[in-house]
C-alpha cells in the first residue's frame, strides 16, 4: 500500500514539477538550477528508487519497452527527425517560406492571416508541432513587430494550426508516435485514419479562428520591402535538406514493405543530412564568403538547437507509468475508463474530451503514456470497434489539448516562454478565452469525422 501511494504522489509532485519550474538554491553553494521537464522526472525515479518503489527492471522496461511500446525508438524517431528539421532552419528555408507567404499576401492583412495559417499547417504536416512552433513565432512576432499590427491572432493561427494538423502524419507529434507504435501502425494505416480529420478540423478552426478574430487582423498592412531570397542564407543546403525529408517521409510510407522500423529510416537520414552539415565543401564557404553556416559549425548550431531535455522527459514518464502499472493503478483506470467506452460513438467523443482534459492536468506526453497503457491492459474490456476509436481518439486528444490551455502540452510551455522573452505576454486566461471559443468545434468535426470512417471501415 505504501508503494502504491509513493507511486502515484511521485507522479503527481513531479507533473506539479514541471509546470512551476521552481528555482532551487543548491546546498552549500551560491548556484541555483531550475527544475524543469528535464530534470523533475529524474528526481522522482531518484525518490522512487530511494523508496524501493521501482527496481533496476521498471528502469530497463522504461527505456527498452516491451513488445508493444519501445521509448527508445520513439525517442530516436522524434530526435532524428527535429535534427533533420532544424538543419532545414537553419538554412533559411522556413524564413523564406514566410517572407513568401507575407509577399503573395499583398497588403491584405486578412490573406496574410489565412496565409501562415497555411504555411503553419503545410510545415507542421511533413515536420512537426514543436519545430513548427519554435522555428515560425520568432518570425511572425518580428514581422507583426516591424509593420506595427497586432501579433496575437497570428501567433495563435499559427499554434492552433500547429496543433490541428499534427494529427495529419505519424511523425507529427511524439504523442503520435507513442499511440501509434503501440498500436503497430504503420506510417500509411496511420494516415488513412487520421488524414481526413486533420482536413475537417483544420478547416473547421480556420474558419473559428477568423470569426473570433475577424475585427482584430487588419484589413491592410504595410509589408516590408524584402526580398524573400535573402533569408535563405544556405541555397544549396535548403535543397538538399528539403530533398532529404521528401524521401524520408517517402520511405516511411514503404517502411512495412521495407521490413525496416520507421526509427531506423528517420535515424539513417537524420545522419545523412549531419554528414552534410559537418562536411560543407570549401567552395561554398569561398563563393559565400561566410563560414557560419558551414562545416562542423553547421553541424553544432543545430545541435545545439535540439530539445535535449525531451529524452530524460520521455523516458523518466515511462518509468514512472511502469511504476503506477505495477502498483495497480493502470489496471484501476482502464477498468473504470472502460465503462464509458462502450461503443463508437462514446469512444471517439469520451476518450478525446477525457484524454484532453488529462492532458491539462499533466501535459500531453505522460497523459498519453498513461492512456495508452490504459487502453492496452486487460481491463480495458471493449469491443474491438470501441478499441480502435478510444486509440485513434486518444491521438486526437493529445493533439488538441495544446489548444485548450498553455499547459496542455510542453509546446505550449515553450511558446508561451519564448513570446515572452520578447516581451509579449499572453495570459494562462486569455489563451484559455479563445481555446474555449474556437476548440469546442473543432472537436465535434473531428470526433464526428472519425466516427464516420469507423462506421464505414470497420
Amino acid at each position: 500500500m505504501t508503494i502504491a501511494l509513493y507511486s502515484i504522489v511521485t507522479f503527481a509532485v513531479v507533473t506539479l514539477l514541471i509546470f512551476k519550474e521552481p528555482t532551487v538554491k543548491i546546498p552549500f553553494t551560491t548556484k541555483h538550477i531550475k527544475i524543469d521537464y528535464g530534470i523533475a522526472p529524474l528526481l522522482g525515479i531518484l525518490f522512487l528508487l530511494a523508496t524501493f518503489s521501482i527496481n533496476t527492471e521498471s528502469i530497463l522496461k522504461g527505456i527498452v519497452g516491451n513488445s508493444t511500446i519501445q521509448p527508445y525508438a520513439i525517442l530516436i524517431l522524434f530526435m532524428s527527425l527535429a535534427y533533420i528539421c532544424l538543419s532545414l532552419d537553419a538554412t533559411g528555408l522556413f524564413a523564406y517560406l514566410a517572407l513568401r507567404a507575407t509577399k503573395a499576401s499583398g497588403n491584405s492583412g486578412k490573406k496574410l492571416f489565412v496565409y501562415f495559417f497555411a504555411l503553419s499547417s503545410f510545415l507542421t504536416t511533413f515536420t512537426s508541432n514543436d519545430i513548427v512552433i519554435l522555428t515560425l513565432t520568432p518570425i511572425i512576432y518580428y514581422f507583426a513587430k516591424t509593420t506595427k499590427i497586432d501579433p496575437v491572432p497570428f501567433l495563435m493561427g499559427q499554434f492552433f494550426a500547429a496543433n490541428i494538423w499534427s494529427i495529419a502524419l505519424y511523425t507529427g507529434n511524439p504523442t503520435n508516435i507513442i499511440v501509434a507504435q503501440a498500436y503497430e501502425l504503420s506510417f500509411i494505416e496511420y494516415s488513412k485514419w487520421m488524414l481526413l480529420p486533420a482536413i475537417i478540423s483544420g478547416i473547421t478552426c480556420l474558419a473559428m479562428l477568423y470569426i473570433v478574430f475577424r475585427k482584430q487582423i487588419p484589413p491592410s498592412i504595410v509589408v516590408p520591402q524584402v526580398d524573400p531570397y535573402s533569408a535563405l542564407k544556405d541555397k544549396r543546403g535548403a535543397i538538399f535538406g528539403t530533398i532529404c525529408l521528401a524521401a524520408c517521409i517517402t520511405c516511411l510510407n514503404l517502411a512495412s514493405w521495407l521490413n525496416v522500423s520507421i526509427w531506423q529510416v528517420t535515424l539513417a537520414f537524420a545522419l545523412v543530412v549531419a554528414a552534410r552539415d559537418a562536411l560543407l565543401s570549401k567552395n561554398f564557404v569561398q563563393e559565400n564568403k561566410t563560414v557560419t553556416a558551414a562545416g562542423s559549425l553547421a553541424l553544432i548550431q543545430t545541435l545545439r538547437k535540439m530539445p535535449w531535455k525531451i529524452m530524460p522527459f520521455v523516458i523518466g514518464m515511462f518509468i514512472m507509468v511502469e511504476s503506477l502499472s505495477a502498483a495497480g493503478y493502470i489496471r484501476f483506470f482502464a477498468s473504470n475508463f472502460s465503462s464509458i467506452n462502450c461503443n463508437a460513438v462514446s469512444a471517439s467523443f469520451g476518450t478525446t474530451i477525457v484524454s484532453s482534459t488529462a492532458a491539462n492536468l499533466m501535459s500531453n506526453q505522460p497523459m498519453t503514456i498513461l492512456f495508452t497503457q490504459m487502453l492496452q491492459n486487460p481491463s480495458f474490456a471493449v469491443s474491438v470497434e470501441a478499441e480502435k476509436t478510444s486509440m485513434l481518439a486518444l491521438i486526437l486528444g493529445s493533439n488538441f489539448a495544446a489548444n485548450l490551455t498553455l499547459i496542455g502540452s510542453l509546446a505550449g510551455l515553450m511558446w508561451s516562454k519564448l513570446l515572452r522573452d520578447k516581451g509579449l505576454k499572453i495570459s494562462f486566461r486569455q489563451f484559455s478565452k479563445y481555446g474555449l471559443l474556437i476548440m469546442p468545434l473543432t472537436f465535434i468535426a473531428a470526433c464526428l469525422t472519425l466516427l464516420l470512417e469507423i462506421l464505414l471501415w470497420m
